[in-house]
């Protein structure tokens, strides 16, 4: 985990001085080292700020090619890159570090954007070609690593976080129709709640040229999750059963393996969980761990015990990491400025917390479960798409309900979903229900209408139309999740942890696991009762019984407004200047919804838990960044 950094100007006058205020924005994601590099005739330069996880003393980037015509910046990792170097040297290429980065830059100069192909693991690189004055960027396959990247007077900017683009001279201004997105699915995969400054969708990789004085921006896929249509996956013939536990077995095992690849100490997440569990017994087969779990006092949501007898199990060592509930309103503040985005739980601020835990204690590299529930279709909700994918029954009671539904009036964006793939998608329905309709009560009117009118499902399902057609309910499901709320929300979490120096990698949103999972049947995902069940048999004999049969249990922190402290804290922040100054919530509708919130005994107040910390976590926002009201509407600048 790194920091980098990139300037293109098609008419020239770059220089690294471009770079400052962004590298000196990058510099807690690294702070083992630093470089800059600017072309010749001043048209790029590239800035990296480093995280030493590979090759501590011989990792220094940016990192020349042959004659120094092109020059790469690579945020993450790239896993199995050893066996690419042989490749590579056999192939007569002359490696100038030990990092595992410099293979993207020699794989480009081989095989141009085709180098993506060979490239497995959580990354985010800058390539400038002198040669041919052209940049190539890319990003990892689900989203893992950030890229951002802006239009400032003809130059074209790249970071790894928003705020260094905000350095570089970018507007700090709220995108409304990007937050009216979130709200309704989740952001957008090119779009941030920062008007004018765009991420890379997840598997795209960009191309920049100079078109005249200007850049000319080309953004295109490299890869999707591509699953097979119901009309070719397998049925579940129970012959073939234990060969598939087996590859997935495998494939787990290979994912976890190369990811302990490291030059410094490793620890890893461990919650009560299978999808942390599996990954810490497996990875503690290959190398020394000491596992870290998050402590809550309530224990609706404390998982510290069982993670205490996990770790006994597995022979890890165990720290636990306190979350009081004073620690919420002490850190918000510096949470949401790391994230760069609105948290609608307080998990965001313990994630914060327990990632400096794992700093302090000496820990720059750790192994973490995400990627269990999207892969193996965990997420309750996937498990009721599940159900309509394998039952007709199930299917026609549905139907019924999405009839009830539409007579009472869908939104546009529901309209289209139901009317494209035939269903809703459990979570999104959820998210309807939970937030999209109750937080229109609190809105001004300007922006309650533009989210009434908003249709933020219209480019998901365009850009996926072949993707999604012929494919089973479930996996229409999951694959709308990966392209809006995992990689917009969830995955914002490597925000949290770089702001700590600490690089966690992620074994179950590896590609080549994931080739396996995907042709899973159906009815396997669920086969005895308990959900992912692929993961939980092939990897049975490691777990310990009450994590094997255990239910799942989604990673929340407890509801801040059940704590009276806690409630006074947002209150201040739902009543302070930026909130009172948002493009979004109405001050009034806010004092109505705190005063209930206030008379309420604790347990009658989570139901305005996520509410509350939208008002809060917007206010936050725009007084961290100076975020100002709506920016201008965004016109096209990519082909």
């Amino acid at each position: 985990m790194c920091g980098i950094v990139a300037t293109f100007s098609a008419r020239g006058g770059v220089t690294e001085r471009t770079l400052a205020g962004a590298m000196d924005r990058l510099r807690p994601r690294g702070p083992d080292g630093e470089g800059t590099w600017c072309s010749p005739g001043g048209h790029a330069a590239l800035g990296h700020t480093r995280l030493a996880v590979i090759a501590p003393r011989a990792g220094h980037q940016p990192i020349a090619g042959p004659h120094g015509l092109v020059q790469l910046v690579a945020n993450g990792e790239f896993y199995g890159y050893r066996e690419v170097r042989r490749e590579l040297r056999a192939a007569g290429c002359r490696f100038r570090t030990g990092s595992d980065s410099e293979i993207a830059l020699h794989l480009y100069l081989r095989d141009g954007p085709r180098a993506l192909e060979r490239l497995r693991g959580e990354f985010a690189f800058v390539l400038w070609d002198e040669r041919h004055r052209t940049l190539f960027a890319a990003r990892d396959r689900f989203g893992v690593k950030p890229l951002y990247y802006t239009l400032l007077d003809g130059r074209l900017h790249l970071a790894s976080e928003i705020k260094a683009l905000l350095a570089c001279g970018a507007p700090a201004a709220w995108d409304t129709a990007s937050f009216a997105a979130h709200l309704q699915l989740g952001l957008p995969p090119d779009r941030t709640l920062f008007a004018g400054i765009r991420q890379l969708p997840p598997g795209c990789h960009l191309t920049a040229e100079a078109d005249g004085d200007t850049v000319r921006i080309r953004v295109r896929p490299y890869w999707d999750l591509d699953y097979p249509p119901t009309a070719d996956l397998a049925p579940p013939d129970p012959r073939r059963l234990d060969a598939h536990l087996g590859a997935v077995r495998e494939g787990i095992d290979d994912a976890v393996r190369l990811r302990t690849v490291a030059d410094v100490p490793l620890a890893c997440h461990l919650s009560g969980g299978l999808d942390s569990t599996s990954v810490a017994a497996t990875a503690a087969r290959h190398t020394t761990l000491t596992a870290f779990t998050v402590r809550f006092d309530d224990p609706a949501f404390d998982e510290s015990a069982v993670a205490r007898r996990t770790a006994a199990h597995l022979g890890i060592r165990h720290r636990e990491v306190g979350s009081e509930p004073g620690c919420f309103a002490a850190h918000l503040r510096e949470a949401v400025r790391a994230g760069e985005m609105v948290q609608e739980n307080s998990h965001g601020v313990a994630r914060y917390l327990h990632s400096a835990r794992i700093k302090k204690e000496g820990f720059t590299a750790v192994l973490a479960g995400e990627g269990g529930d999207e892969v193996f279709v965990g997420y309750p909700q996937f498990r009721k798409d599940l159900s309509l994918s394998l039952s007709t029954t199930a299917r026609a009671r549905a139907a019924k309900g999405y009839a009830a539904l539409a007579a009472q009036g869908l939104p546009p964006y529901l309209r289209r979903i139901l009317g494209t793939l035939g269903f809703l998608p459990s979570w999104i329905v959820e998210r309807h229900l939970a937030v999209t309709q109750p937080v229109t009560a609190l809105l001004r009117p300007e922006f309650a209408a533009e989210l009434a009118a908003a249709d933020s499902a219209g480019p998901l399902l365009d850009a996926g139309a072949a993707q999604l057609a012929g494919r089973a309910p479930v996996h229409q499901s999951t694959y709308l999740f990966a392209k809006s709320w995992l990689p917009g929300y969830i995955l914002a979490a490597e925000r949290l942890d770089s702001a700590q120096a600490v690089e966690v990698r992620l074994p179950l949103f590896d590609h080549h696991l994931f080739a396996t999972v995907r042709t899973t049947p159906l009815a396997w995902y669920d086969k005895d009762g308990s959900g992912k069940y692929p993961l939980r048999a092939a990897l049975r004999d490691r777990l310990p019984d009450e994590v094997a049969r255990g239910a799942k249990r989604p990673f929340f922190a407890p509801p801040a407004v059940g704590d009276t402290t806690l409630l006074t804290a947002l209150r201040d922040l739902a009543e302070g200047p930026a909130a009172r100054n948002s493009p979004f919530f109405d001050p009034h509708a806010v004092r109505t919804l705190l005063h209930r919130l206030t008379a309420a005994p604790p347990a009658r107040r989570t139901a305005g838990e996520r509410l509350l910390q939208l008002v809060a976590g917007t206010a936050v926002l725009a007084d961290v960044f100076g975020l100002a009201g709506p920016g201008p509407r965004e016109g096209g600048h990519r082909d």
